[in-house]
């Protein structure tokens, strides 16, 4: 007996091999989709990865129900699988783009994208007005060409490029079949398979990334516990709140709570590995403040602006730069005595400030300058590995200003504006 489709008409090898495939196609597409729903370290390139994941998964649902219908109806559902499968590439492109371009850079992949959409529009066009087959096969193959040039001129390592050009090999063999023979109608499936192959060599290297990362995060904790806790800032502070005790027997009760307060918040942010709020991280600074006023060091004053306070930063990532501001930016100064703390949103970015008034160039000491090295350093890590954000620190004649910039997408800043706190 005959295998029929849905017009009643016997099916033949190819229809048989075309439905297969589709079918194994839309179970591998929802393989991907339920892996990529678990992956922690979702971003916006993953974001177009989907898009051209489900687009090709309706395609393949179009094809399906094409071959399980009349010729009429069939037809209509061949356009759509058509136009659905053109528009894979340019979302793909796009994810490419994403995949090089670091975080903060501007998007540069305009040309790549516009060549794509136009092909798309192109192929969409044959699918409409009944172009001939050979000519959308044609068509579809040259937009698996345009994506590999992309990929061999626009990579910035093309070994770390491998798993996108294997991929390639699916779409470019199913054009190519289709183009020796119209009937056969596979494209939807190699789709899948490029998208598949890329997707896991994706997830691989996201494991490998955050392996790493927590590696680095880890060392970098026990060196900023080194670094951060001085022994010479403690001995310091005990013995200001000493003289206290003669001098003024009413402060060291507040004294001693700040001191402990501020030990307390350092070792509660490196026992953990999660971004706190940013109040929270103020918290802290307060206490540093409080605790450097009570030590024999010239009268300062501390200004603050904060046009976004609703976000997440990484801890003992500001408390730092406040702490050179103090001791070693108006602390090395016989003028300055202005620090201003402060935040804004910045096109995309969230950006923390410290700035001060003393004579950074000229009070630079050999000490002075290995040790704001070392701290600086570590929170610039820090702000790498927890919300891929970045620490520039200008230094002049009139002062030094340090800026931590934080993506807002990381930052998970939910931005209030106007929370000026003088």
């Amino acid at each position: 007996m005959d295998l029929t489709l849905g017009s009643s008409t016997p099916a033949t090898v190819f229809d048989i091999v075309n439905i297969s495939l589709a079918l194994a196609g839309i179970v591998l597409a929802f393989i991907i989709l339920i892996v990529s729903f678990q992956l922690h370290n979702r971003r916006i390139r993953m974001g177009w990865f989907l898009a051209a994941c489900c687009i090709t998964l309706g395609g393949l649902m179009f094809q399906i129900a094409e071959l399980d219908t009349g010729p009429d109806d069939g037809d209509v559902y061949t356009v759509f699988a058509r136009i659905l499968y053109a528009l894979s590439a340019p979302l793909f492109s796009l994810y490419f783009i994403e995949t090089e371009r670091e975080e903060g850079e501007e998007w540069d992949g305009k040309f790549w994208a516009t060549i794509q959409f136009l092909m798309a529009i192109l192929v969409s066009a044959f699918a409409v007005f009944g172009g001939n087959p050979y000519l959308m096969s044609a068509s579809f193959l040259s937009q698996c060409l345009i994506v590999l040039i992309m990929l061999l001129f626009s990579s910035k390592s093309l070994r770390a490029s491998v798993g996108f050009i294997l991929g390639l090999i699916f779409p470019i063999t199913a054009s190519l079949f289709a183009m020796a023979d119209s009937r056969i109608d596979v494209l939807g499936f190699g789709i899948i398979l490029q998208l598949l192959v890329v997707f896991f060599g994706y997830q691989l290297d996201t494991d490998r990334e955050v392996l790493q990362s927590k590696a680095e995060l880890s060392e970098k904790r026990v060196s900023l516990l080194m670094e951060q806790i001085h022994p010479h800032f403690i001995y310091n502070s005990l013995q200001q709140i000493t003289l206290l005790c003669d001098e003024n027997a009413e402060a060291v009760k507040p004294a001693i709570l700040n001191f402990s307060g501020y030990l307390r918040k350092k070792f509660q942010a490196l026992t953990g590995e999660s971004m706190i709020p940013f109040t929270e991280e103020m918290e802290h600074v307060e206490m540093y403040i409080d605790l450097a006023n009570i030590l024999p060091s010239r009268h300062f004053e501390v200004e603050k602006h904060f046009e976004v306070t609703d976000f997440k930063i990484p801890p003992l990532t500001l408390q730092p730069l406040v702490e050179n501001a103090i001791q070693y930016g108006i602390g090395m100064s016989e003028e300055g005595d202005q620090i201003r703390i402060g935040s804004r949103l910045n096109r995309g970015w969230i950006e923390i400030y410290v700035e001060d008034d003393g004579h950074g160039k000229k009070t630079r000491l050999p000490s002075q300058k290995s040790y704001k090295s070392v701290g600086t350093e570590n929170v610039r890590t820090r702000l790498k590995l927890l919300c891929n954000g970045e620490l520039s620190i200008n230094t002049s004649e009139t002062g030094t200003v340090a800026v931590i910039r934080i993506p807002d997408s990381t930052a998970g800043s939910g931005v209030l504006w106007g929370a000026d706190r003088k």
